[in-house]
């Protein structure tokens, strides 16, 4: 039979079981809610971190974004740029090309209109500008025919001019004076080494010797004129050209091609000739296209 201190035991210790569970339950609740307070407190910290690091690395990887959109606009300004330079290519072709037109359209005007010189020996030979003079003020050019097709020294040369100038559509702007077998070099007007046989159309006894002007090249001095012939500004100059009766001797510049038109008749008292001015019809610097009268090979 239990004693009474037996009996007590069995009565206490399910008490003390119960208060020990309790205490167990609170141990692990604390524990558990530090836990997760740690926890929180390091999430708190970490996002801390993260958004310092975000906000201080903020600029780096804005300059390299920066260095990305520069490289990017650097490359598509060159595509740009090699776009424009094929387009400004393909304008200047297209201006050449219309002014290589505007030439070759007036110059076969000429060779196919009556005021083309009639000469059996003459025959007109088409080429192209390569060359020019580096003078501020153009003397001479070189065109791509040489004497492998005809083209001999002191052969004139023609450029095609404006309908509007109403001259036949071609007008003389010098002669050959070297060549090669695919090249020719020629003295324009303004050259000091050329000198024209040349009239004033319609007017009497006004021929003389056309020499540029040492003043001023693009202009053109018809000399040795007399003075007692009329001439007043706006006459045309045309060569005189010559043929011997015997057929021996003829001029390299065949009558009648158009020269210029005159600005300005000069003359002094005491001298018996008159100087006229003479501007030609084609600018010498600025024509690309040429067309050479072979078979000539005169002086004059």
């Amino acid at each position: 039979m239990p004693t009474a201190r037996t009996r007590l035991a069995r009565r206490i210790i399910p008490f003390v079981l119960v208060v020990l569970a309790i205490v167990l339950v609170t141990f692990s609740m604390r524990a558990q809610a530090q836990v997760e307070s740690a926890q929180s407190q390091s999430s708190d910290r970490s996002v801390v971190i993260q958004e310092f690091a975000q906000r201080a690395t903020q600029p780096v990887r804005d300059l390299i974004g920066w260095f990305g959109d520069v490289r990017t606009a650097r490359q598509e300004r060159d595509q740009l740029a090699q776009e424009n330079a094929v387009l400004r290519s393909d304008l200047a072709k297209a201006e050449v090309n219309q002014q290589d037109g505007e030439e070759l359209r007036g110059l076969l005007d000429y060779v196919r209109s009556p005021a083309f010189p009639q000469i059996n020996n003459y025959q007109p030979r088409a080429a192209r500008v390569v060359a020019r003079s580096p003078s501020l003020t153009s003397s001479s050019v070189v065109v791509d025919a040489g004497d492998a097709v005809g083209v001999k020294v002191g052969d004139p040369v023609l450029v095609g001019v404006a309908q509007s100038a109403d001259i036949g559509g071609a007008a003389l702007i010098g002669r050959v004076e070297r060549t090669t077998p695919e090249t020719a070099v020629i003295s324009l007007l303004s050259n000091a080494s050329v000198a024209v046989g040349a009239t004033v159309s319609g007017r009497r006894g006004a021929d003389g010797i056309l020499q540029p002007s040492a003043a001023d090249p693009s202009v053109l001095v018809l000399g040795f004129v007399r003075g007692s012939s009329v001439v007043i500004p706006g006459d045309r100059v045309i060569t005189s050209g010559f043929l011997d009766p015997s057929g021996k001797l003829e001029s390299a510049y065949p009558r009648g091609l158009p020269i210029g038109v005159v600005s300005e008749a000069r003359q002094s008292d005491a001298n018996t000739y008159k100087s006229v001015l003479v501007v030609p019809w084609v600018e010498l610097g600025s024509f690309a296209n040429v067309v050479i009268l072979t078979g000539a090979g005169g002086t004059s």
